[in-house]
């Protein structure tokens, strides 16, 4: 009984070892991309950023009924720092780092987005 606990503690411990593994692997898997960041105001693309580019900026976007959102620009990465509108979900988001990650602030309907940019062939043709 006693070899069985150990094979089933063994079992789970590589499974733990695995896991980590992955999730390491995924994680690293955009580090090579360009990521470019996508600023959108009421639907339309304000400005777009090479986040390999900026290591730190600040950018205040004022509509004209004077509400305003505040994106910060640091080390490859990008949040919306500070926001007049209510419920500060924008902010809270903290920062977006990877393809894919959004910020949404829906009372001055503001849009970041993080696109990445892949250098490497998808696939090869004749």
């Amino acid at each position: 009984m006693k070899n069985i606990n150990k094979h089933i503690i063994l079992g789970l411990l590589m499974l733990i070892l695995i896991s980590i593994t992955a999730s390491y692997l995924i994680n690293q898997r955009y580090a090579g991309d360009n990521m470019v960041l996508e600023i959108s105001k009421d639907g339309e693309l304000i400005e777009q950023i090479d986040l390999s580019t900026v290591t730190n900026k600040q950018i205040k976007i004022t509509s004209q009924d004077g509400h305003y959102n505040t994106v910060e620009i640091k080390d490859g990465q990008a949040r919306v720092k500070e926001a007049d509108c209510p419920n500060q979900i924008c902010v809270k988001t903290g920062w977006l780092s990877r393809p894919g990650h959004t910020s949404f602030c829906a009372p001055n309907r503001l849009m970041i987005t993080i696109k990445g940019q892949k250098n490497q062939v998808d696939t090869i043709t004749n």
